[in-house]
């Protein structure tokens, strides 16, 4: 009995040590696991819990602006006032349904105080609440002064509900310059993914945070640039984001805002528009669909780019719509189209003086050489009238400049040949290549056999038929208004083939806007001088372009009248003139399109008088009300 007592007394002390040793062994794995988190795995855990914890935000600089030579400001900002729910001091308990029913009343009572019907409705809020918790969600943009004074004057104080300031473009003259100038939009989708971070922060569109190491998790809104300078020059004017850094609670809330990095302002562009010559320019074009164009011929920069239609810059702001951006495309007109740059046409008789000094350095024609017009060129199976029926029988290099015969230049044309002749010289002055402006132009076209048998039905190789058209600026060559102002740019400078300049400066930088000469076209003087003779006289009183009629200018001219198949059934003419003046020491050169309209030396050069005029107001002759108009002979008409 006693063996039995003792065994019973001795189990509960068993029990006891094997608990205890259990409870030791417990917090001996505790103790270790402490450890291991404070002391061993520590950094881990605290890289884990900023990366949980801490969001990057990106805001927006303020964008540079877009002047004219003269300082004038053709795209600006102004700021934009709205109003915004801070989701953070607006949650509720409980499910996240409450939050929405919350946040959704709060946006009916904003509604109530800025006089606007609610913009929000449940699944936006939803969607924030999902997407972009710890950032404010807009509930109204774009307040009109009196619906910002209700808000802020508001006497009992809207929790979770706060002004927000963005900013919009601004283009104060309207329509001037817009293909130039292009537009900017905001970012439909700002939370996009930020490109790497590089050793170099600034080459990162969107920017790294505050250590140049981590992509950005929320952006604001911001302006880009969609078209023109606005798009070409973006990486300046729109300069570079700022940061700040958010701490945000286990709901994904705002608890704490951290600057991080102050936006930098985007730098200013100054083109080399004179904004008061574009705005003559395109008074001048009015309602026609076509192109004017002045540039300095000194220098090669772009005095003027006008192209007609226009489309209304302010349309575009804050952002365009859907249905404005249908319209402007399903136009007939297309307004949209930068027909300065990006129209391609046939040239017509404005590529004479070129054919004329193409052939004279070949030695082709002499200058006392002479060809019969019987009312145009017929030999051969090639049969090119001149306008009108004009005959102007036997003539030479500086009359038929300046009565555009079409009958002399295709001997020219023949007599040179195509490949490794007249196409030679097209090519030397930039026909069939993208004159480099920084934003986008088109190269035209400058065909021979190969492109021919690619791009037309006749398989036949190129025929002296093709390069009689291409003599007299018809047939498969193609090119832009800029393309001609070159040719007009390079008349003026003796050979000299000048880049043109449409920037001055971008941001701090000084774009390289001197006279750079990119070809030179060995013109001799002497050939130079009878061309330049024929143009004088082609503006003169009995030429194809009197009608710009404004004697006391020592003006330089000559125009063009293009046929193209509209496949209508019906003959269709685009105008063109270009000039150079003062002839004897040019200063400025002008190329002119009318678009599907009559004779260049009727709408062209009324176009170009009310351009000169502008630039020389004191040149128009004093009215003779009881004058008779002078006579019109007929080697007057300007051919095709």
């Amino acid at each position: 009995m006693k063996r039995s007592t003792g065994t019973s007394a001795l189990w509960p002390r068993l029990r006891l040590a094997a608990l205890g040793a259990a409870m030791l062994g417990a917090l001996a794995f505790l103790l270790l696991r402490l450890h291991d988190v404070q002391v061993r795995d520590r950094d881990r855990y605290l890289g884990e819990q900023s990366e949980m914890t801490l969001r990057r935000v990106r805001l927006p600089s303020t964008r540079g602006r877009i002047l004219d030579r003269n300082g004038a400001v053709l795209a600006d900002n102004r700021p934009r006032y709205g109003a915004a729910l801070y989701l953070d001091e607006l949650r509720a308990p409980g499910r996240w349904s409450n939050t929405v029913e919350k946040v959704f009343a709060r946006a009916w009572d904003l509604s109530l105080v800025v006089g606007r019907k609610p913009e929000l409705d449940r699944d936006a809020i939803w969607r924030h609440l999902r997407q972009r918790r710890p950032i404010p969600l807009v509930a109204y943009r774009n307040l009109s002064p009196d619906e910002l004074a209700r808000l802020a004057e508001w006497p009992e104080p809207l929790a979770g509900v706060d002004i927000v300031v963005e900013q919009d473009r601004v283009y104060p003259f309207g329509d001037l310059a817009c293909h130039v100038i292009g537009y900017a939009g905001r970012d439909i989708n700002p939370d996009r993914a930020a490109p790497p971070a590089t050793a170099d922060a600034d080459a990162a569109e969107s920017g790294p945070d505050e250590t140049g190491a981590a992509a950005f998790d929320y952006a604001t809104h911001e302006l880009l640039g969609r078209g023109g300078v606005e798009k070409a020059f973006d990486g300046v004017l729109a300069g570079r984001g700022g940061a700040e850094v958010l701490r945000i609670d286990v709901l994904g809330y705002k608890r704490e805002t951290y600057p991080a990095a102050d936006p930098v302002q985007g730098g200013d562009v100054v083109l080399s528009i004179d904004a008061g010559l574009q705005r003559a320019a395109e008074r001048a074009l009015g309602d026609r669909r076509g192109a004017a164009i002045v540039l300095d011929a000194r220098n090669g920069q772009v005095l003027a780019l006008a192209s007609s239609p226009r489309y209304d810059l302010s349309r575009f702001v804050p952002s365009l719509s859907s249905a404005t951006w249908r319209e402007l495309n399903e136009d007939p007109e297309r307004p949209l189209l930068h027909r300065a740059l990006s129209g391609a046409y046939p040239a017509g008789s404005v590529v004479k003086p070129a054919v004329a000094l193409a052939a004279l350095g070949a030695g082709a024609i002499r200058p006392d050489t002479e060809f019969v017009c019987e009312r145009g060129f017929h030999r051969n199976g090639i049969h090119l009238r001149c306008s009108h029926g004009a005959s102007h029988g036997r003539i030479a290099v500086e009359r038929a400049l300046a009565v555009s015969c079409n009958a002399f230049f295709v001997e020219c044309g023949l007599a040179l040949g195509w490949e490794h002749g007249l196409r030679d010289a097209y090519a030397a002055l930039g026909f069939g290549a993208a004159p480099a402006l920084g934003i986008p132009a088109s190269a035209g076209i400058l065909p021979d056999s190969a492109w021919k048998k690619a791009h037309t039905r006749d398989r036949v190789p190129w025929t002296p038929g093709d390069t009689a058209n291409a003599s007299i600026g018809q047939g498969m060559l193609s090119v832009t208004p800029m393309q001609i102002a070159l040719l007009a740019l390079a008349l003026a400078n003796d050979g000299d083939v000048l880049a043109p300049h449409l920037v001055l400066r971008a941001g701090d930088v000084p774009a390289k806007a001197d006279r750079q000469v990119v070809d030179h076209v060995a013109w001799r003087p002497a050939d130079l001088e009878i061309v330049r003779r024929g143009m004088v006289d082609a503006a003169g009183a009995h030429g194809t372009a009197r009608r710009i009629g404004l004697p006391s200018l020592r003006l330089a001219a000559k125009t063009g009248t293009a046929e193209f198949d509209a496949r209508d059934g019906r003959e269709h003419q685009h105008a063109w003139i270009i000039a150079y003046e003062p002839w004897d020491a040019p200063e400025r050169a002008y190329a002119i399109l009318a678009e599907d309209s009559d004779a260049g030396g009727t709408t062209a050069a009324y176009i170009l008088r009310d351009i000169l005029l502008h630039i020389h107001p004191d040149a128009a002759p004093p009215p003779e009300p009881d004058a008779a108009p002078p006579p019109e002979p007929d080697a007057g008409a300007e051919p095709t």
